[in-house]
């Protein structure tokens, strides 16, 4: 009988109370309140900058710029109303009609979500929000001609995009 050699025996593969579960949910519980302090990280610098959030607005600009020697320069911008889209966490269903639809989570914490959900954890670091004109003025020429045309309408609009340039 050929018996194959352990080429790790250091590593004690009996544990078997490993709950996947469990730590599924533990995880989850960590990346809302990872979500909840960058929007605040991210809310706290906006107000630093440019002041008090119109009420008026409807949309959260962001973007996120990473760069290194030798990988490049990533830029990840998006646009989003950041409405609640009911996620579980987005609303509590155990309270009655209508206030089983007021949204628990913030517009900006829901801006952040997406964004990960589009750009991935990596790019949360240096996330940034902007204001209309400060998002538009920087990056007019990164975004489409029919986008830009849009800038100062009412209307339902979602838009990401990634830019990845490396000259090495």
């Amino acid at each position: 009988m050929n018996t194959i050699p352990d080429d790790a025996p250091w590593l004690d593969t009996t544990y078997d109370g490993f709950n996947e579960e469990e730590l599924k949910e533990k995880l989850e519980v960590m990346k809302k309140k990872n979500f909840q302090s960058v929007a605040i990280a991210c809310m706290a610098e906006y107000s630093r900058v440019y002041g008090e959030m119109p009420e008026d607005e409807s949309w959260m600009f962001m973007e996120a710029e990473y760069y290194a020697t030798g990988e490049g320069q990533t830029v990840c911008l998006q646009m989003t109303q950041a409405d609640p889209r009911g996620d579980k966490d987005d609303f509590d269903e155990t309270l009655p009609y209508p206030d089983n639809y007021n949204p628990l989570t913030t517009q900006a914490y829901r801006a952040v979500r997406e964004f990960h959900d589009n750009f991935g954890t990596w790019h949360l670091h240096g996330l940034r929000f902007h204001t209309r004109e400060a998002f538009f003025t920087r990056y007019a020429n990164q975004l489409p001609s029919s986008l830009v045309k849009l800038k100062d309408q009412q209307c339902f609009l979602e838009y990401h995009s990634e830019l990845h340039y490396n000259f090495a």
